[in-house]
């Protein structure tokens, strides 16, 4: 195992000079991509420990092979040396598919890729984002509203795609609606390109329809979505839940979103929500462009004393401001759970997928929808690559307008190599193999380009993604669509969301009694005054007045 391990990490550390080195005229690609895995860093840090070794000037460099394999045993697990060579293989079979593309059609220069697959925050940051900004090359990176897309901007690392669209992102043009593209745009300028997915995700409930079936709640009245049902209302079928299964929470939350709350989610970024704006129209037919600073509402008050209700009658779990709630949703012990939808069913069948493990009962759900459906920003600007000024923007948009357009590409990029890394069940269907799955390594379908073009697993309707971009069709526009926050203007900022981060959570749950003196909601909203939570409101409403100018130009 130790010579294996020893052999792959000289093929790992050689992997990077042969891809450069297979032809002068060839550019490598270097694209940075969230991903469930950390591809770079365990041999970037195999790599500084072998060149402190050589750096010493008492080390013995007549064993270094022995001291190499030693360190390797020491830096790379086993999945690291496992992942290093799936990623590898789905790279080279990606590039020898980009030299028959280019054979086939000279507009699309010769390219190849390097995949440098980055775990999630805090990592992301630490890693991607410390490398987009200290200017290495980068030729490709994943961005998002949620992972400082407006910062990035704001430090001058992205280049304006315009051009490069014209140029070479005709299929682009083409294929993503211009909702998308207004949505992702900063001061009047695209940044980035969105992957072509789903742009309407209001919130709503996952129901246990096996445990609802228990306590005899009906839930196919809910099922063509035409019955509605709100927070307060859910308290019957929780109190009979209780009853039945008392060791058992049924009240369970994404963190803690409240699944019929009347604020944009996600409205500029800001930690907790602290201060946002009603994304739908009002019985008027007219949008409320009031910014709130929503601790200090009557609705958000009238919720958290809900939530503390339901905590002390048993509904919630005590600790829901720290809990593994998808662990949880996994085992069915539950009966709610609030979640961003899809509609179709397709956010709980996925959420099935991923979180039961072997041993776990089978359970059946439903969903209820429980906002109107809007395009809202932090949806069109949910999963984008961007063109850093350190890359080839020419070649970069050429291989994004392949992602967009070719669906062989779209599916080496998304689900490796067939035979390999999946097996087709059908022409639209497929099935991961074991121990070499790629699917499950990256960042997830929802950042791999035009997702229309794309296979679905063989558990996955067939239409799902035609069916997930359909679902936004009917959605209007909140007021605020296309509105970003620019941070660094925010001199009160940081205050005031270390302020959130101490108190916001355990109220939203349930986990703090709101008239607590010291932790409660008057505790709270005095804490947010001393912070500048007036200043910082001032500064958001001073830019959104600021945008609205520059939206009319």
């Amino acid at each position: 195992m130790r010579k294996l391990i020893a052999l792959m990490l000289i093929l790992s550390l050689l992997a990077g000079l042969t891809q450069a080195a297979f032809a002068a005229d060839i550019y490598t690609l270097d694209i940075y991509w969230i991903a469930n895995v950390n591809s770079d860093k365990p041999y970037k840090d195999l790599g500084a420990a072998v060149n402190d070794y050589l750096a010493d000037e008492t080390s013995d460099k007549t064993n270094l092979a022995q001291v190499t394999e030693d360190l390797a045993v020491q830096y790379l697990t086993p999945d690291d040396v496992k992942n290093s060579k799936i990623r590898k293989g789905v790279e080279d079979a990606i590039n020898e598919y980009l030299a028959k593309v280019h054979k086939a059609n000279r507009k699309v220069r010769k390219m190849q890729v390097r995949f440098h697959l980055i775990f999630w925050d805090p990592q992301w940051t630490e890693q991607a984002i410390a490398a987009l900004m200290a200017d290495e090359k980068i030729d490709l990176i994943f961005t998002a509203d949620w992972e400082g897309y407006t910062q990035e901007i704001e430090a001058d690392k992205l280049l304006e795609l315009e051009s490069a669209l014209k140029e070479d992102g005709e299929g682009i043009l083409e294929t993503l609606s211009s909702d998308f593209l207004d949505g992702i745009k900063v001061h009047g300028h695209i940044y980035g390109i969105p992957t072509n997915k789903e742009l309407c995700v209001p919130s709503g409930i996952i129901v246990n329809k096996t445990a609802a079936d228990l306590i005899g709640w009906d839930l196919s009245e809910y099922a063509d979505g035409t019955k509605k049902i709100t927070t307060p209302e859910l308290e019957p079928w929780l109190e009979k839940y209780k009853a039945m299964f008392p060791d058992k929470y049924p009240y369970l939350m994404e963190k803690d979103r409240w699944a019929d709350e009347p604020w944009s989610h996600e409205w500029i970024g800001l930690e907790e929500d602290v201060l946002s704006m009603k994304f739908a129209k009002d019985e008027n037919g007219k949008y409320d462009e009031t910014v709130y600073s929503i601790y200090e509402t009557d609705e958000q008050e009238e919720h958290i004393r809900l939530m503390y209700k339901w905590a002390q009658e048993g509904y919630i779990s005590p600790d829901s401001a720290t809990q593994d709630y998808n662990r949880i949703f996994g085992t069915g012990d539950f009966l709610v759970f609030t979640q961003p939808l899809k509609g179709k069913n397709y956010k709980s069948l996925e959420m099935i997928a991923a979180n039961r493990k072997p041993g776990d009962p089978e359970f059946e759900c439903v969903e209820i929808i429980m906002q109107d459906k809007y395009k809202v920003t932090c949806q069109a600007g949910g999963s984008m690559f961007a063109i850093p000024r350190t890359g080839r923007s020419d070649l970069a948009m050429q291989y994004l307008n392949l992602m967009h357009t070719d669906p062989t590409l779209v599916n080496l990029m998304l689900f490796g190599v067939e035979g390999v890394n999946y097996t087709k069940a059908n022409e639209s269907q497929v099935e991961l193999a074991d121990g070499a799955n790629w699917y499950g390594m990256h960042g997830g379908a929802w950042t791999v380009g035009n997702t229309k073009l794309q296979y679905v697993l063989s558990t996955e309707d067939p239409e799902k993604n035609a069916e997930l971009q359909k679902f936004a069709l009917d959605a209007p526009m909140t007021a605020s669509y296309g509105f970003r926050f620019d941070k660094k203007r925010a001199e009160t900022l940081k205050a005031v969301e270390d302020v959130v981060r101490e108190y916001a959570r355990n109220l939203m749950v349930g986990a703090v009694d709101p008239d607590d003196p010291e932790k409660g909601l008057e505790a709270f909203r005095k804490a947010l005054k001393d912070a500048g939570i007036d200043e910082l409101k001032a500064e958001v409403e001073k830019q959104y007045e600021e945008w609205k100018i520059d939206t009319k130009k």
